[in-house]
């Protein structure tokens, strides 16, 4: 599950000018695409395989994860205190997902970026690809930190989509943002569902 990441094709890239744009794509709770405005090349800045035995014993989780780019951090990937981690291989698996027909505000995956100051970040989509069990969750909410996470950001579903991130409230930023994916209405409490992911940030 997932995609690769092709090599950077600077790795000593920096950016030096104050107040540059970062516009990212961001792919399964990672960050797959970034453009700094006035440059016209590619870089991978950021990236996890998320590979391994059961990366679900860290939260968050990290071991992996680079980043080149020094004028942003990521969190890596986490879960909210309601739901636990699940043992699996090669992805993000969690259990206990909420069975109400509403979603639990603390079952999510989550996961932090944060410019440097004098930076900001204009995003432009969230994708993602997911696996549930046959009792996981099959409901799904993407929020953001941006309002709290009082509104939804497109329909998410099991196996993954692809949603906008161009409103106004996601460009510009020049503060930490967290986004949340939740997941409700599971079959029942054991069910799992998992995020498994090559994230790559890139310039140009």
């Amino acid at each position: 599950m997932g995609h690769s990441c092709p090599k950077s094709l600077n790795p000593n890239f920096k950016i030096k000018d104050q107040m540059k744009r970062l516009a990212l794509t961001i792919i399964s709770g990672a960050v797959l695409a970034l453009a700094v405005s006035g440059t016209a090349r590619a870089d991978v800045l950021w990236s996890n395989p998320i590979q391994g035995t059961n990366p679900n014993t860290s939260n968050p989780y990290t071991t992996g994860q680079t980043v080149i780019n020094s004028n942003l951090t990521v969190s890596g990937i986490g879960r909210g205190a309601g739901i636990s981690g699940n043992a699996a291989n090669d992805r993000y698996n969690a259990t206990a997902w909420t069975t109400a027909a509403t979603f639990d505000g603390t079952d999510y995956f989550t996961f932090t970026l944060t410019p440097k100051a004098g930076f900001q970040i204009s995003f432009t989509n969230f994708v993602y690809s997911g696996q549930a069990s046959g009792t996981g969750p099959d409901m799904f909410v993407f929020r953001s930190s941006a309002d709290n996470f009082a509104s939804n950001i497109g329909t998410p579903v099991t196996s993954g989509a692809t949603l906008s991130l161009s409103a106004t409230a996601y460009q510009g930023l020049t503060t930490a943002i967290e986004f949340r994916l939740y997941g409700f209405s599971a079959g029942g409490a054991a069910g799992t569902f998992s995020v498994g992911f090559t994230g790559c940030l890139w310039s140009r």
